[in-house]
């Protein structure tokens, strides 16, 4: 089910056909690819759940994607382009912030055992079944690219100190070094509070 187009405000996303039915869009027959000539397209909208790292999240989940699935021989070869926007904080000042992700993808799918060396079946994502799912392709292109710690900018100074007062403890502190507490059983034992002078 694909409801209308919408258009981003700001226009730096083209709009294209929002994807709510996930599990399906990003699902292409096997036999569908492998009796085509030319590479099959996907370009449209699709909704993603669950796609954060840490505090920092695309927004609303919506991915924008430009795809080719090509079968080639037992494989099926992925390319194009993912655009999403994200939203999280920064890491100094914890104000609000985001950005855009303009991603290249280029992945193979292979079915379990098809490939002859460990090396080269770690590189693939998986093919089983009558469908090549590219959702896994998707999530983790997007999830690999998202800021782990943002900032909002290099000279980000910290919190704000209006909003963001520095309290003092309770109680008046001494001057000086405060000693390790795990060493306190030595000083009580030496009967002072420091170190021998002589």
């Amino acid at each position: 089910m694909q409801s209308p187009e919408t258009s981003d405000p700001d226009g730096s996303m083209p709009s294209a056909p929002i994807d709510r039915s996930v599990t399906d869009s990003l699902r292409i027959s096997l036999a569908v690819l492998r009796r085509r000539a030319d590479p099959r397209r996907l370009d449209r909208t699709v909704v993603l759940g669950d796609l954060r790292v840490g505090g920092v999240s695309i927004l609303d989940g919506q991915v924008e994607l430009s795809l080719e699935a090509e079968a080639r021989g037992a494989e099926v070869v992925v390319t194009g382009a993912l655009v999403a926007r994200w939203e999280g904080e920064c890491r100094r000042c914890l104000e609000p912030l985001g950005g855009r992700l303009d991603l290249r993808v280029n992945e193979v799918m292979a079915a379990t055992g098809s490939r002859t060396s460990e090396d080269d079946a770690s590189d693939v994502y998986p093919l089983d079944g009558d469908d090549a799912d590219l959702e896994p392709v998707v999530r983790d292109a997007l999830l690999l690219a998202l800021p782990i710690s943002p900032l909002c900018d290099e000279l980000c100074a910290g919190p704000d100190p209006e909003r963001f007062p520095a309290t003092s403890g309770t109680g008046d502190v001494e001057a000086g070094p405060v000693g390790d507490p795990r060493w306190a059983v030595l000083d009580a034992l030496r009967g002072d509070d420091g170190p021998d002078p002589g």
